[in-house]
């Protein structure tokens, strides 16, 4: 009897205070029901799911192909012939796709810091290269602004857009001796064109006698 006084609801045990014990059969389902051997005894409880298999990650595995897919960031290529080259020696060693992703995008945060500091380096080159024209005794000091204008004049006159688009992206029409050059064209030009009158009054200016001047002028 103390045992059945465990599990005994309040009140005298009868009625619908002995209908209010049967839940806690729910904590032993073996105890709960008719007694039976058959497959439905022996089954899994209604609340415990399988577990389902995952699928395995494909960054986990080596590809069979020796083919690796590589996300690089905004604004830089793949190389295509050293991904070539590379991707049977990344398989040989045993990288799996995550890997190898990893160590591409090591190598390109090494290429843009690489990209970065060139260019600070060749901004600092071009830096110099004014200073040093606008220090020249020549094109510089008072004359400068003289000199930058004369050397435009000569440029827009005898240079081609292919010519003007490589000195800007160059930045080699920024180096002294470019300028210190268009500048001495630009003089030329102001110095073999006639004020008013004279026998060569109205005639074109040939390019090649400018630059070579040991050619006699055509025509």
């Amino acid at each position: 009897m103390s045992g059945a006084a465990v599990f005994a609801p309040e009140g005298d045990g009868m009625g619908e205070g002995a209908e209010a014990a049967a839940p806690e059969s729910l904590m032993f389902p073996s105890e709960a029901g008719p007694t039976d051997t058959g497959a439905e005894s022996e089954a899994s409880p209604p609340d415990q799911d399988t577990p389902e298999t995952e699928a395995p990650n494909p960054d986990d595995e080596i590809p069979d192909d020796g083919r690796y897919d590589f996300d690089l960031p905004e604004g830089m290529a793949m190389d295509e012939k050293l991904a070539e080259a590379m991707q049977p020696v990344l398989k040989d060693i045993g990288l799996t796709r995550g890997q190898a992703q990893a160590l591409a995008g090591a190598l390109a945060s090494h290429r843009q810091a690489e990209a970065a500091a060139g260019a600070h380096e060749w901004a600092d080159i071009q830096t110099g290269w004014i200073a040093s024209a606008k220090k020249d005794q020549e094109i510089g000091g008072a004359r400068w602004d003289a000199s930058v204008s004369t050397a435009q004049g000569a440029l827009a006159r005898f240079g081609t857009p292919g010519l003007r688009t490589f000195l800007t992206e160059s930045g080699g029409g920024n180096h002294p001796e470019v300028i210190r050059f268009m500048a001495r064209v630009g003089s030329a030009i102001a110095e073999d064109r006639p004020e008013s009158g004279g026998a060569g009054a109205g005639r074109p200016i040939d390019a090649a006698h400018l630059l070579f001047p040991s050619d006699k002028p055509k025509g």
